[in-house]
């Protein structure tokens, strides 16, 4: 599938996470959800310092790492997978974006809350970290990711990771719903 992206792809391939030392001059890993084991401090050490960047490819029942969600530049669901929506999430990727396939965003929104209806016990699922909540509550501002950047005294590519965080963390495909979401749960007032 790759020789068919029209795109300058060197591949490598490995059968587990500790063979990262063969991609570390690799700029983007590809891997599936349920291959992933939790990332060691190592590991997530070279993962930053080679500014390496990580899309998931997720299937409906899967449940991604929770340690891999902080590196995570992007989903892309299986059922989505074609040469040409594989080609927009690395472009997406590398240009860095963050890239939720169709699919993995419907999937989000329509889903019913697995953990049912008590916030509490929902809130207490999802852990935002002091900076997560910072970032949170400048966008339920409405300030931009640049605004926040300046606000925060952080790049802007900076801003745009920690949005991704949250949006995975709150399994929301966009800011508002996130802003929505952390709202109905406790974790954000406003």
């Amino acid at each position: 599938m790759f020789h068919s992206l029209d795109l300058p792809v060197t591949e490598q391939f490995a059968t587990d996470i500790g063979d990262l030392s063969a991609l570390c001059e690799a700029q983007l890993i590809i891997s599936a959800s349920n291959a992933l084991e939790p990332v060691c401090d190592t590991i997530a050490d070279k993962l930053r310092a080679h500014n390496v960047h990580v899309l998931i490819l997720v299937d409906s029942g899967d449940t991604v790492e929770p340690s891999w969600i902080e590196h995570a530049n992007g989903f892309l669901d299986w059922a989505d997978l074609r040469p040409e929506t594989l080609r927009e999430a690395i472009l997406d990727v590398e240009a860095g974006r963050f890239h939720v396939s169709a699919t993995v965003a419907r999937r989000s929104v329509t889903a019913p809350d697995r953990a049912g209806d008590d916030t509490s016990q929902r809130a207490s699922m999802v852990a935002l970290s002091a900076r997560e909540q910072q970032v949170l509550r400048l966008i339920a501002e409405g300030q931009s990711n640049r605004q926040v950047a300046r606000s925060l005294s952080i790049s802007e590519h900076g801003v745009k990771r920690v949005v991704g965080i949250i949006l995975a963390k709150l399994n929301c495909p966009n800011r508002t719903l996130a802003v929505v979401r952390a709202i109905e749960l406790g974790l954000l007032t406003v």
